[in-house]
Parts: structure tokens; sequence; C-alpha cells
């Protein structure tokens, strides 16, 4: 029987020791079947023929599809379920047990007398040879249930700055979608352009070769005219190259098979339609309250608060109570059931210096926490003022690239008029002037997207989705409660320390030696008497 055993105990190493490794022919099959897995679940999402997709239709679908976004949501549920669990950690030990035994002879003894050495009694046994004990042990450890308390604290707050990241992580998806939606919107647009050009530049050959056979024109400007549609081809594959790169990237973040395949929207190129911002100092404070990475640093500091006392836990003794009940089938026993309660204290004093030495390092740790987010609200209001200058630069840069645009429409209008009326320019010139005229829409085009994006930029870097009226009032005011509960707090200071000198014992007309005083009135002034000291 012992060699059965032993034989089952040398297995189970052997399966612990070596059946846990692969190889890496392993790995590399496992690889293959995840990739064919996972080709076919992305072809699986198909974009209907034929669709164009609006800017809030982009947003939407990688909000909801986005698998990098969905990483942050699964961190998310993780941490509520270690959260869970260490809230189960505060339950006592419950601790269920049955021992079973046998012995080959009799468990017996005997005595002898200390004096002459001769046997006293003859040999005797208190137990059998088969036994069997069961017992059931209920204990809690005040230091474990404080530890547990503290660590399901701690995981809330994780909790939340997991869900702080993933908001953060949101609006940076929203700004990526923007940003490829208006290159893919403006690519487009100038795609369907300059192809158009082309087209007519095609027929303009005819013209030049034949201009140049006749020499009514200068050899130097048919070169000139030839450079710029030459140059005009390259813009277009520019153009075309830059669409590619940005519908693959726009498909990607929307959670699709990033192909060059895909429609946008373009009407919101044709002119502005961002509102009207508020003040720079508006601006600072809300980003002060709505960046994510600034909570996240608070819910950083409380984490570290926490630690800091959990530090000071273990300072103290370890008081252990339990519980328990017995039973065993030892006939020879007085009682073979009994219940049985105690309780126990330790107390391990060489490691008092350890945890000393070990909160005066969270203590450090906590200060650099708060200069952190002293430096990061400093960064932040830096970032703010630069994307409200950038915002302006690129207005300004819009204004002018559309007033070259509406002069060289409006220049053109007149010279089509002139040219069907019969007038002095050829068709040379007027192809050119069209050309240029296309050139100058292009980068009114381009300009407009980047003032668009240069929008949604501002937004990320306040941290808040839209910056309409409603939403700017509804934070403001919030901070304007914040800001009047604080004066007021400072009012009652101010207001304790005056009673502090007062002689008479009273403090905001309630006598302090007065008897019929509440308890909650007696709390809040000595509360407020202590702030002021």
């Amino acid at each position: 029987m012992f060699k059965k055993i032993q034989g089952v105990l040398l297995v189970s190493v052997v399966v612990m020791l070596f059946g846990c490794y692969s190889s890496e022919e392993e790995f590399r099959d496992e690889r293959v079947k995840k990739a064919k897995k996972h080709y076919e679940e992305i072809n699986k999402k198909v974009i209907p023929a034929g669709k164009i997709f609006t800017l809030p239709e982009c947003i939407r679908l990688a909000l909801e599809q986005n698998l990098d976004l969905k990483v942050f949501e699964l961190r998310e549920a993780v941490n509520r379920e270690r959260k869970t669990a260490a809230m189960l950690g505060m339950l006592p030990e419950l601790n269920v047990s049955m021992d079973a035994t046998h012995r080959n002879n009799e468990p017996g003894s005997s005595s002898e007398n200390i004096k002459t050495g001769a046997q006293t009694f003859a040999p005797s046994k208190s137990s059998e040879k088969d036994e069997v004990a069961f017992k059931l042990e209920m204990a809690l450890s005040t230091l474990d249930f404080g530890l547990a308390y503290f660590n399901s604290s701690q995981a809330h707050d994780r909790m939340i700055l997991t869900r702080q990241q993933t908001r953060r992580a949101a609006q940076n998806l929203k700004l990526d979608v923007v940003k490829t939606y208006l290159k893919v919107a403006a690519a487009q647009d100038a795609i369907e352009t300059t192809e158009a050009l082309i087209k007519k530049c095609h027929n303009i050959q005819k013209v030049i070769t034949e201009l140049m056979k006749s020499k009514r024109v200068s050899a130097m400007r048919l070169l000139d005219e030839r450079k710029r549609f030459i140059r005009l081809e390259k813009r277009l594959m520019t153009y075309r190259r830059s669409y590619n790169n940005a519908c693959i990237e726009l498909r990607a973040l929307m959670g699709y098979l990033p192909i060059n395949d895909i429609r946008v929207d373009t009407s919101a190129l044709k002119e502005i339609t961002v509102v009207d911002l508020p003040s720079i100092d508006t601006l600072e404070k809300i980003a002060l309250v709505e960046r994510p990475e600034l909570y996240q640093l608070d819910i950083q500091v409380s984490i570290t608060v926490t630690e800091a006392r959990k530090t000071i836990l273990m300072m103290f003794p370890n008081v252990r109570i339990f519980a328990d009940f017995n039973n065993s089938s030892n006939k020879f026993l007085y009682h073979q059931s009994w219940w049985e309660i105690g309780i126990r204290a330790a107390y391990n004093l060489l490691k008092l210096p350890e945890q000393v030495a070990k909160y005066y390092a969270i203590e450090t740790e906590a200060d650099e926490l708060a200069m952190r987010t002293l430096a990061l609200s400093i960064g932040v209001m830096s970032q703010v003022r630069i994307a409200q200058a950038n915002i302006d630069d690129v207005r300004e840069r819009y204004e002018l690239d559309n007033k070259v645009y509406q002069a060289y429409a409006d220049h053109l209008k007149v010279a089509l008029g002139n040219y069907q009326a019969g007038g002095a320019l050829s068709k040379l010139e007027i192809n050119r002037l069209e050309l240029e005229t296309a050139e100058t829409e292009i980068d009114r085009l381009l300009a407009l997207s980047n003032y668009y994006l240069s929008y949604y930029r501002l937004l990320n870097t306040v941290g808040v989705t839209s910056l309409d009226k409603e939403t700017v009032k509804t934070i403001m005011a919030e901070i304007q409660r914040s800001d009047r509960l604080k004066a007021e707090k400072k009012e009652q200071l101010v207001r304790a320390r005056e009673a502090i000198k007062d002689t008479s014992d009273t403090f905001n007309g309630v006598d302090l030696r007065d008897n019929t005083t509440t308890e909650n009135e007696r709390a809040k002034l000595d509360a407020l008497l202590a702030d002021a000291k």
C-alpha cells in the first residue's frame, strides 16, 4: 500500500513539474488557429455598398466597436470583481477538517516508579488503532479584517481609476476618429476636384502641342503651363496616397477590415459651424475639473493614503478570536464532543521599525503625488492656452485661404463670361485660371478641416465632449458652488477664532455654557473651535 501511495505522489510531482510546459511548436499551432479565427471574425464586419458615413456616426461606431477601448472596459470589469473579492476578504475564516488515522499496533503506554524503577501499572491504551476526528472552526483576525477593509477601499479606488482611464481612452479615440475622418473627407474632395481637372488637362495637351507647332506662344510659357499640369498630377498622387492611408486607419478605428474602401460625408467642409468658445479663463477652470488625468492622480493619492493607514494598522498586535466544535471517535475520551472558544494576541516587536520606515516612505510618496498633481495642472493650463491659440491661428489661416479662393472664383466667373462673349482671353488662359482656382479651393478645404481638427483637439485638451452654453453653464455652476462652500467655511473659521478671544464664552449667538444646547450643536462648535486653533 505504501508503494502505491509513493507511486501516485511521484506521478503527481511529474505532472506538476512538466505538465504545464508547452513547446514552441504548440504555441505556433495555437497562433495559426487564432489567426484564422480572428481573420474570419474581422471579415464578418462588412460595410454596406454605397454607405456614406457622417462624423457622429463614425464616432459612435468607434466607441462601440473599437477593440482597444473594449480592453479598457474589460479592465474596469476586472477591477470591479477584484473589489468584490476584497470585500469578501473581510469574512471570518470557517475551516472544516476531518482526520482519519490507522496504526499497525496498539497505541498503549506504561509507567514506572521514579525511585525504584519498577513498573507501577500494567500497560494501557487511551485510543484505538482507527480514529476519526472532526473539527469545525471559525476564527476572526482583527488585523486581517482591517487589512481586508482597506484592501476593499483600494480596490474601489482602482475601479474608479480604471473608469477614468477608460474615459480618457474614449476621448483620445474620438480625437483620432475626427482627425482621420477629416483627412478622408479633405482628400476625397481634393481627389474629385483634381481628377476632373486632369481630364481637362489631357485635352489641353493637344492645345499646347498645336501652339508649339504654330509658334504663336513662346516656348518658355508653354513649358510653364506643362509644368503646372504635371505638378497637378503629382498632387493628385499625393491626395490618393493620403486618402488610402486615412481610409485604412478610419476603418481600423471603427473596428472594420482595414482596407481603403470607405466614403464619408463632406458637407461639413463647406463652411464653419463651430460654436463660439468661452473665455480662456473659463476653459482653464473647466479643464482642471474635467481632465481624467487629474482625477487619476487624485485617486492615486487616496490609494496611497489608504496604504499608509494599512501600515499604521500593521503596527498594532494581531488579535485572533476563534470558536470551534470538535468530535472524535475515540471511545476512551471522557467527552467525545466539545466546544472551544479562545482569544490569542501576538505582537512582533522587531517588525515595528520596518513599518515606521514604510509609513514615512508612503508619506513622501503622497507629497510626490501632490506635487505631480500641481505640475500636471500647470501642464493642462498650458495645453489649453496652446490649443486656444492654435484655433485662432488656424481660423485666421482659413479666413485668408477663403478670401483668396473667393477672389479667384469671382475672377474666373468674369473671365468665363468674357471668353464666351468672344473676349481676348484664350482657352489656355481659361484652363490655367480654372486650375489655379481649384488649387485655392483645395487649400481652403484643407484649412477648414484643420480648423475643425483644432476645435476637437481643444475639446480633448479640456476633457469634455462639448463646449455648448448648457455644458459650460453646468460645470461653472458646480465650480461656483464649491467656491461658495469654501468661502462659507472660511467665514465660519474666522468667527470661531473670534469666539476663542471672546471672554463671554459665546459663539454665533450660542452660550457655550448653556446646558440646553444640543449635542449636535456642541459637536459642530467644538469642531469649528478645533479648526480655528
